[in-house]
């Protein structure tokens, strides 16, 4: 899949990509064989004191991970419009760029027809490559040592990212250490900025046309997703085999690439997104919050993948990598929530209505599939939300007119009982309680269908229709594949593994049941929302409660019926039958084994269920709960989703200075021993002189585009929209 005759190099012990289009010409006398790094630099910023030039090289160099100290040794001038008789003041090898290939860029233009002409959108400054006398974009060459994606991905045209398509791109790292690492090229962030606040050129720019706040996020897509240009793989060669590169982009896409958002790979799916795949035909991503996981004296495979389904591959990139801020993956057999609780990050299951709507945003043709993000703060999922997800909060909220919450319930899935999970769940849902003004309702879904089921007279089981209508549905999905396998190759022989062999078996055999299988899921939805949920209350028509499900990786699985190994129970089930939003929150860690000289830690994630509609208000609800009980809405990249009592943070979960803390995240850990204390009023992570109230004056994007204020609560998510 690698593309031929692309060029790479080393500059600081950092692999790069030189990006194959030629932007521009300059005068320097370099041989046609010869690869320089460069800074391109505007005649306005080259016209400073020599002071402040260095100052602004190391600006380039402190904010973009792609910008090395090297590329500012040799400054390429691009002339204003206006001449000038100013000559540059830096005493760096200054070259002057003589021409460049004029092209109307659409990178994070929202509205395109009306934004006028701009040279520096085409050619902003930053770092570049000179190859001979031309010029040429940089991209840094990341090992994917989580072996998480497909592929890399370069687009065509930096100039029209939506329509020119993109190419995959493979290269082996070439560290010693990571040989065996494919790499992932990511461009200069300096590439979607506008220039240093300080100038008059940025202030002219921000002032002329605002930006979406996702513009120059780095975004990896799921394997599922059609990208022009791109291969759709589903971890599985028969399906290579059968289908060229795509030739279309898929509507969710198209608005990332709207908004701006640069879209740096695929990740991978489990073959044919089934939900427990073995990944007979490429290997599983590894997952950096550890190895296993115990569950009360059993052990549960963490890093293998399995289980996760469509999400396994974007949650793995977001875990593991700094230098990534979104993926993308699709929530297939809510693999949202799963991967969200494997790999300790925040995630959300967009809500769609049951009926389908003109793009839907599904990230394959399942009829229970949709898009759901990843990220790593509550914050940036938020910002995600708003900006790719328009108009899916509708009229539904979770926030009443006047600024008070609409929730009046609060259903806690009561599972088998586990003295650590409950122990742990408790600081969660207590931050919620103490929030909303409102007690826990715990409920066991088990026993109160059981009840329901025996006094209706009804004899099926649910976990049986579950996994028969799952069967149906994938059959269903691939039957075009199938079809086209066959045609295109005169046989079914490697069509796929044992497991997508064995689900097809089943719903060929109960193909006629199909219709009685969906209508005992709608007698299982009905009974949910008339005698669960109590959806339609006197006071509000959007519903007035919210699902806490536990961390299901702590409790046993007797109440479930695996197929495969994998889980089809009521939590796997609940978001898409009912098509309400789900968000994903890890909020403390658990110790766990030790893994040679370090301790392995687990992420404790509970999963919370809004109102139909309200995806955007759901993440600020949870978000201003965790903030005024003092838990974190954010955690780091790597082994640890949250800081040791012996690390050191600079930073608070919104990016700011903070002031050092009584007790540490890792404290918050309830023990057993520990039930007496209170764990909810530590004052963790507080901004300095945080209040508690709300500053309205602060502003948001919202999906149209306008800006408004969020809604008074004890945390204000600030979005940066300058």
């Amino acid at each position: 899949m690698s593309v031929p005759n692309l060029i790479t190099c080393e500059v600081d012990g950092i692999q790069y990509l030189l990006h194959p289009q030629i932007l521009g010409s300059t005068e320097a006398p370099i041989k046609a064989d010869q690869v320089i790094p460069v800074l391109l630099l505007t005649e306005e910023e080259l016209n400073g004191t020599p002071e402040q030039i260095g100052q602004l090289l190391q600006y380039y160099v402190d904010t973009d991970d792609v910008c090395s100290p090297s590329f500012t040794d040799i400054l390429v001038e691009k002339p204003s419009k206006k001449s000038s008789s100013l000559s540059p003041s830096s005493s760096k090898a200054t070259y002057r760029l003589l021409q460049t290939v004029a092209a109307r860029t659409s990178y994070g233009t929202t509205n395109p027809e009306d934004d006028p002409q701009d040279e520096d959108d085409d050619l902003p400054s930053g770092p570049y490559f000179l190859s001979g006398p031309n010029l040429h974009q940089a991209y840094r060459l990341y090992p994917d040592t989580q072996d998480a994606f497909v592929h890399g991905m370069i687009p065509n045209d930096v100039h029209n990212l939506s329509t020119g398509g993109f190419q995959a791109v493979s290269f082996l790292a070439s560290s010693s250490s990571d040989s065996m690492s494919k790499t992932i090229p990511v461009p200069s962030r300096h590439y979607t900025r506008f220039p240093p606040a300080s100038t008059a050129q940025a202030a002219a720019q921000k002032q002329k046309r605002p930006t979406s706040p996702i513009r120059g996020k780095r975004t990896t897509l799921t394997d599922g997703l059609e990208l022009l240009g791109t291969q759709t793989t589903l971890a599985c060669r028969a399906f290579v085999a059968t289908y060229p590169p795509a030739t279309e982009t898929d509507a969710y896409v198209q608005r990332l690439l709207r908004e701006g958002a640069v879209l740096v790979g695929k990740t991978k799916t489990s073959q044919l997104r089934i939900g427990n795949s073995l990944w007979p035909e490429t290997h599983f991503p590894a997952n950096p919050r550890g190895t296993m996981r115990s569950t009360g004296g059993d052990f549960f495979d963490c890093g293998s993948g399995r289980g996760a389904g469509t999400g396994v591959g974007s949650a793995s990139a977001v875990a593991g990598y700094g230098w990534l801020e979104y993926a993308v993956g699709g929530n297939a057999d809510s693999a949202v929530r799963e991967s969200g609780n494997r790999y300790g990050l925040y995630g959300l299951r967009r809500s769609l209505t049951l009926t389908a709507v003109p793009d839907n945003d599904k990230s394959s043709p399942g009829r229970d599939d949709c898009v759901g993000i990843f990220g790593r703060s509550l914050h940036d999922l938020l910002i995600m939300a708003r900006c790719t997800f328009p108009g899916v909060d509708g009229s539904g909220s979770v926030k009443g007119s006047s600024g008070n919450t609409a929730v009046k319930r609060i259903l806690y899935l009561d599972y088998v009982k586990d003295q650590k999970l409950e122990c742990s769940m408790d600081v969660f849902v207590n931050a919620l309680e103490r929030h909303l003004g409102v007690d826990r309702t715990i409920i066991n879904l088990d026993e109160e269908w059981e009840k329901y089921r025996v006094k209706r007279g009804l004899e099926f089981s649910l976990s049986e229709t579950a996994r028969l209508l799952y069967d149906l549905n994938h059959y269903h999905e691939y039957a075009d594949f199938r079809k086209d396998y066959q045609e295109k190759f005169h046989s079914s022989r490697g069509l796929a593994d044992l497991e997508a062999q064995s689900s097809w078996s089943s719903a060929r055999a109960h193909e006629k049941q199909h219709k009685h299988l969906q209508d005992q899921v709608k007698t299982f939805r009905d009974w949910f929302e008339q005698h669960i949920l109590k959806s339609k209350s006197e006071d509000t028509e959007e519903g007035d409660t919210i699902i806490v499900i536990p961390d299901v990786s702590f409790h046993p699985k007797e109440h479930i019926t695996g197929f495969f190994g994998r889980m089809l129970g009521f939590e796997d089930m609940l978001s898409s039958q009912m098509a309400t939003p789900q968000l994903s929150v890890p909020f403390t860690q658990k110790p766990g084994d030790w893994l040679g000289d370090e301790q392995n830690y687990t992420p404790v994630v509970a999963s919370v269920i809004g109102p139909k509609l309200t995806a955007k208000t759901l993440i600020t609800l949870v978000a201003d709960a965790l903030k005024a009980s003092g838990l974190p809405t954010s955690v780091q990249p790597g082994p640890l989703c949250f800081p040791l009592p012996t690390s050191t943070s600079a930073y608070d979960n919104d990016r700011h200075p903070k002031e050092p803390a009584e007790r540490k995240l890792h404290d918050i850990r309830v023990s057993p021993e520990e039930e007496g204390h209170d764990n909810h009023s530590t004052g963790l992570n507080q901004e300095p002189g945080s209040t508690g109230g709300s500053r309205p004056d602060k502003k948001d994007f919202d999906d149209d585009g306008e800006t408004l204020a969020l809604a008074k609560s004890s945390l204000h998510i600030e979005v940066d929209v300058s």
